[in-house]
C-alpha cells in the first residue's frame, strides 16, 4: 500500500511534464464542472487505540475492509439512498485550461474484519466485562462481544484537491475529449462511527476525528462538450487521533493507515465555449 500511494505521488509530480501543452480549441477557464460516482476502497492494517475511565489498551496491525452495497438500482440511483453505497461528489472550477480547484467528500466505508487474531497492550478494569486485566502483546480474537469496530456511515474524507488537467484524444470536432488528470490535497475526517466496546454501544454521531492527504491519476472523458465520464485511482494517508467511540465522551479511538480507491464518476462542466 505505501508502494501505491508513493507511485501515485510520484506520478503527480511527471505526469504534468510528460504532457503536451496542448491548445484544446476549448474556452474550459473561469468554467465550473460537478460529478458524482462511487468507489471501492482498501486499507492498510492500522494500530488501534482505544482510552477510556476504565481502560487504556492498543490493538496492533487491526485489518479492515470496505462495504460494497449490492448493486440495485433504487439503492445506487434514487436521492433518498445516497449515502448508502459507496460515494462520491467532486465540484470543481477551472482556473485555466490546464488547472482546476476542486472540493467535495469520499462517503467511504471502513469495516474491521471480524474474528482475526492480533495482539493487545496495555489495561482493562471494567466490571463484569470478562476482559479485565493487564495485556503485553498478548493474543486476542476481536470477537462480537469485545469489539465491532466501524466507520459505515461513513469514513466520510471531506477534501480540497489542485489538479491538472492535459487531452490527449479529440475525436470528431471535439464529440469526444479524452484527459488525464493528476491531483492532490487535504482532508478533513468526518466519520459516524459505529462501535460496540465490551458490550457498550457507540455514540454513532459525527464528529471530527482528523485530518487525510491524498493523491489522484484520472482518466476524463468529456462529450459534447458538456457531459463527463471519469475514472480514477485514488490513494493517501488518514490520521485520525479523536474518534467518539461511544456515548461517553472520555471514550476515544486513534488510528492511522492509507488507503486506496478506484472511483467511477459522471457528471457536467457549465458554459464551455469553442475558441474561434
Amino acid at each position: 500500500m505505501k508502494g501505491i500511494t508513493l507511485g501515485v505521488l510520484l506520478a503527480l509530480v511527471c505526469l504534468p511534464r510528460l504532457a503536451k501543452a496542448q491548445n484544446t480549441g476549448l474556452d474550459v477557464a473561469n468554467k465550473w464542472y460537478a460529478n458524482w460516482g462511487w468507489n471501492r476502497g482498501w486499507y492498510t492494517k492500522s494500530d488501534i487505540r482505544m482510552t477510556g475511565k476504565d481502560y487504556d489498551f492498543t490493538l496492533d496491525k487491526v485489518a479492515a475492509k470496505d462495504r460494497q452495497t449490492k448493486f440495485g438500482f433504487k439503492e445506487y440511483l434514487f436521492i433518498t439512498q445516497l449515502s448508502v453505497p459507496q460515494t462520491n461528489l467532486n465540484v470543481g472550477y477551472y482556473v485555466n485550461k490546464h488547472y482546476s480547484i476542486a472540493g467535495g467528500f469520499d462517503h467511504m466505508k471502513y469495516v474491521m474484519v471480524r474474528d482475526q487474531t492480533t495482539t493487545i497492550s496495555g489495561d482493562i478494569n471494567r466490571r463484569g466485562s470478562g476482559y479485565n486485566g493487564t495485556y503485553d502483546n498478548d493474543s486476542i480474537q476481536l470477537g462480537y462481544h469485545f469489539l465491532r469496530y466501524e466507520h459505515t456511515d461513513g469514513l466520510n474524507y471531506v477534501f480540497l484537491e489542485f489538479n491538472r488537467h492535459d487531452e490527449w484524444f479529440n475525436l470528431k470536432q471535439s464529440k469526444i475529449r479524452i484527459s488525464s488528470v493528476v491531483g492532490a490535497g487535504p482532508a478533513l475526517l468526518r466519520p459516524r462511527t459505529d462501535v460496540t466496546l465490551l458490550n457498550r454501544q457507540g455514540r454513532n454521531v459525527y464528529h471530527n476525528a482528523g485530518y487525510g492527504v491524498n493523491g489522484k491519476l484520472g482518466l476524463h472523458v468529456l462529450l459534447f462538450n458538456h457531459f463527463n465520464i471519469i475514472s480514477e485511482v485514488k490513494g493517501g494517508y488518514i490520521n485520525m487521533q479523536h474518534i467518539q467511540a461511544t456515548e461517553i465522551k472520555e471514550d476515544i479511538a486513534k488510528q492511522q493507515f492509507g488507503f486506496l480507491q478506484v472511483n467511477v464518476q459522471i457528471g457536467a462542466t457549465f458554459g464551455i465555449k469553442k475558441r474561434g
